[in-house]
């Protein structure tokens, strides 16, 4: 680090005083140094010494981006990409940086990997991307400008949450097509139309089982699809589903699904006491049997309401009621025992495991656990 401030020091006005005089400079001081940071992270890969360098007339901008290229390019980088070395850190700063060395090093645009599949067009757009917008801004905007929309409809989709997260593509893209189609589309409807269509399709619910146990299950809506809408009947749902928002508190649900088709089990111990099996068939239940035997079963309610999964609870039966012993897991489908634990995940003990596979033996089940 020390070398390569340095040498932007002595050979350019980059980290100059003059240039970073007010509170708002500062923050951009402390930005730049980032960026530093990030060149010298990949120090490895450099493809010139940093002595060489000779800076690009202009801004702060112009001066970063002929250091960066100097390092790390030996083709032209669209402007756009530089905002990658000021990302931070993490996964998606990783990928940023990648894509600014997979074109520096010459490659195309549309072969970067980005996470969305960049047609001719689109990739005409992104290279001419504002130097000042966001790596992920950019992609949205060249999509969306690639697909025939103007200017201010592509702005406006990159400033929704797609513009910063990339899933779902086959199903976000629609959602644009339909938006282009639309004639007379007013902007200020977009944002809430693509917030209700994600929490429908993507967004996990929390939800509180049993007296106190709280879940994540599957989207309202997961396989949501916007085929014979318009943007006036999504309006409508979106403005109903906004108005019915309240201040985030998991629900209280219980859910219950129907006995399968595997019989319980029971053996008497002695007069008094008896082995038992017993299918758990409701998401409190669930919610009782993962309290009691403190691990997470209660998770598996929306495996049990969708029929993947079975869930059953052994345990030794009397006059002074019943002592749970162990949790299974039964896959209906293959009829196989899949899993079996005891307290907070234990392993199952010999005379437990040897009840599970005798009634497992009379259901013609098979063991795996």
């Amino acid at each position: 680090m020390t070398r390569l401030l340095w040498n932007v020091q002595s050979r350019s006005d980059l980290l100059r005083p003059a240039r970073f005089a007010g509170r708002a400079e500062e923050e951009s001081l402390r930005r730049l140094v980032g960026g530093l940071l990030a060149l010298v992270g990949y120090r490895r890969s450099w493809l010139r010494p940093v002595e060489q360098w000779e800076p690009r007339e202009g801004g702060t901008h112009s001066v970063f981006s002929s250091l960066a290229h100097h390092l790390l390019a030996n083709y032209p980088v669209p402007p756009v990409m530089h905002s990658a070395w000021f990302a931070g850190s993490g996964w998606w700063a990783y990928r940023q940086r990648h894509w600014f060395r997979h074109v520096g090093m010459g490659g195309s645009l549309r072969t970067a990997g980005f996470p969305i599949r960049l047609t001719k067009r689109m990739a005409y757009e992104f290279s001419l991307a504002p130097a000042h917008f966001d790596i992920g801004f950019a992609l949205r905007w060249a999509q969306v400008r690639g697909l025939g929309g103007s200017d201010t409809i592509a702005r406006v989709v990159a400033s929704t949450r797609l513009g910063r997260e990339f899933f779902g593509e086959a199903f976000w893209t629609s959602v644009i097509h339909l938006f282009l189609r639309t004639r007379g589309l007013d902007p200020a409807h977009v944002d809430l139309i693509v917030e209700y269509l994600n929490h429908q399709k993507f967004v996990q619910r929390t939800i509180i089982v049993g007296e106190d146990t709280e879940i994540s299950i599957d989207p309202p809506r997961p396989d949501l699809s916007i085929k014979g809408c318009t943007v006036t009947s999504l309006l409508r749902r979106a403005e109903e589903w906004k108005a019915e928002q309240r201040p985030e508190a998991p629900e209280r649900k219980r859910f219950e699904w129907n006995r399968s088709e595997i019989r319980e089990y029971q053996r008497a111990e002695d007069e008094t006491r008896a082995w038992t099996i017993r299918e758990l068939l409701d998401s409190d239940d669930l919610a009782a049997e993962g309290k009691a035997m403190k691990h997470c079963v209660a998770t598996y309610t929306e495996f049990c309401v969708r029929r993947r999964s079975t869930i059953w609870s052994l345990g030794l039966e009397g006059p002074e009621g019943r002592r749970r012993l162990a949790t299974i897991e039964v896959d209906p489908k293959t009829r196989t025992v899949v899993q079996a634990s005891m307290k907070c995940n234990e392993e199952p003990d010999e005379p437990c495991l040897s009840l599970v596979k005798e009634w497992a033996s009379r259901e013609g089940l098979t063991v795996e656990c």
